[in-house]
């Protein structure tokens, strides 16, 4: 990633995943600017449960949050 400020390239300096979200973060190196990057985990879908997705409960179903 590049860095916004001086457009030199950022080190990821953490990262953290949890069952919803990774959340990375950068730093550069030359003007120590930071950037944070959050995206939401994707499971796989597989297609033998389709059919078990809609004959169950909806508050079974899983739903995702998009921030």
């Amino acid at each position: 990633m590049k860095c916004p400020n001086c457009s030199s390239q950022m080190f990821i300096a953490d990262e953290t995943v949890n069952a919803r979200s990774q959340v990375t973060f950068y730093r550069c190196s030359i003007c120590v600017s930071e950037h944070v990057s959050s995206e939401p985990v994707r499971e796989a879908f597989s297609f033998e449960d389709s059919s078990d997705y809609f004959d169950s409960p909806a508050t079974d179903n899983k739903r995702y949050l998009m921030v």
